[in-house]
């Protein structure tokens, strides 16, 4: 009894779909499959025939199948592609991150100049306290976007794009998704 089962596992049938294979109700199949009711002559017949052609059928290779061929094209494009668009954003990311660490290292030399012209403010010829606001306030949206967080979130994803980068010519050179 547990053979069915099986055999609708193996064929990933739902229990509506085997039972239309073998031209019974999904309950008279329910009650097979729970060992309370035996299926009739005919089922039995069609369920030993499709148990029988499972174990002697050889494996399938992708070549059998037009459909199958059609879909191992499709997922070597999409493969290149995701290979091709990883390098992108890698590429993307390389020419960013010198910019930002200049940015970065610029915002650090002008919050050095604030705290220099804030040490300077109680003398006559000091810079207007407006400026030094606009400074400190341009500083802080510097930091925002080329700051450490963000200089350590680029290279992290520039690590991760890598790792992708190996795993997609990992399953193009071997041919198999795991």
């Amino acid at each position: 009894m547990k053979k069915s089962t099986f055999i609708r596992n193996e064929l990933n049938l739902t229990q509506c779909e085997m039972a239309e294979l073998l031209n019974i109700t999904r309950s008279q199949l329910s009650l097979f499959e729970l060992g309370l009711r035996e299926l009739p002559t005919t089922a039995l017949i069609r369920a030993s025939q499709i148990g029988n052609f499972m174990t002697t059928a050889k494996v399938p290779e992708t070549n059998d199948f037009h459909q199958i061929a059609d879909w191992e094209e499709e997922k070597e494009k999409f493969l290149a592609k995701a290979l091709a668009d990883c390098k992108h954003y890698q590429l993307t990311i390389i020419r960013k991150l010198p910019k930002m660490e200049e940015a970065y290292q610029a915002t650090l030399k002008t919050l050095q100049l604030i705290d220099y012209l804030k040490e300077q403010a109680h003398k006559e010829d000091a810079l207007h306290q407006g400026a030094i606001f606009i400074l400190e306030d341009k500083a802080r949206k510097s930091l925002k976007k080329c700051g450490p967080k963000e200089l350590v979130k680029q290279q992290y994803q520039l690590l991760l794009l890598q790792k992708q980068e190996e795993w997609l010519n990992d399953l193009i050179a071997n041919d198999r998704i795991e």
